[in-house]
């Protein structure tokens, strides 16, 4: 074997080594195993400022309700909300309506539709369905008489 062999069957291996150790860290189903977008928690801002469950929207109020989601690690999920969405349900349905704002996955309007109490539960997923991370439910109200809530 003369030097110059030596050397071409020598990059070769290594060519083919690193050609390899790619195919295997990539592939159709590549996961993104460093970044964490499961979310562990949330914080609610109705109309601009943080609030705390128990929460309510008075009848014939509309307010803009936006999430902030964490994952266990504390990172803040907004960097990947055109690609993930928030869901919010009221129970009974009646009490209030809840509408996705266009091109804002994690915002909502909600208007209080009748008094009553119920519950709002939160959701998160890869679709509008949002039903890959569901949240406990908390006390929602929509007590009577118009004017300010939360």
């Amino acid at each position: 074997m003369t030097a110059a062999t030596h050397v071409r069957s020598t990059w070769l291996a290594l060519t083919a080594c690193t050609a390899l150790a790619l195919t295997a860290a990539c592939g159709s189903d590549e996961t993104q195993a460093t970044e964490d977008h499961t979310p562990v928690s949330y914080t609610i801002f109705v109309d601009g400022t943080q609030a705390v469950p128990p929460l309510s929207v008075n009848q014939d109020q509309t307010v803009r309700i936006r999430f902030e989601f964490q994952n266990a690690a504390g990172d803040d999920l907004d960097d990947i909300a055109t690609t993930h969405f928030a869901g919010l349900t009221i129970n009974p349905t009646a009490i209030a309506t809840v509408t996705r704002i266009a091109g804002q996955n994690y915002q909502f309007d909600v208007t209080g539709a009748v008094p009553g109490s119920g519950t709002a539960t939160v959701s998160f997923g890869h679709d509008e369905a949002a039903d890959e991370t569901t949240f406990a439910s908390f006390p929602f109200t929509v007590p009577g008489g118009g004017g300010g809530g939360n």
